[in-house]
């Protein structure tokens, strides 16, 4: 006959599988942050991101869709920026602090 034993909150395999399972909620977590889905291969950035990583308020943000610096597209209510977008406005606006004042 099979031998049936109680678990219990302190017994070790009951901690190993809690542990496990601690760790697989953590990595679960790290990805759902971290990960971007794809909308025809592209990335996109919400306008939260767009302000961590640009230094600026939502404010300036709203400016710059209305002044049509950082092209954007609204989706279900949501406005999302492409993140070759963002690259390319940036790309075309950097000023190299070594570049020499043309006077």
């Amino acid at each position: 006959m099979e031998q049936v034993r109680d678990l219990n909150m302190e017994a070790d395999e009951m901690l190993v599988v809690l542990s496990a399972l601690e760790g697989v909620n953590k990595r679960i977590k790290e990805v759902a942050q971290t990960h971007k889905p794809l909308f025809g291969g592209e990335h996109f950035l919400t306008g939260k991101e767009i302000c961590e990583r640009l230094y600026i308020s939502p404010r300036t943000l709203q400016d710059y869709r209305d002044r049509r610096i950082i092209p954007y597209t609204q989706f279900a209510g949501k406005i999302l920026y492409k993140a070759s977008d963002l690259e390319r406005v940036l790309g075309e606006n950097y000023k190299s602090p070594h570049a020499k004042n043309e006077a």
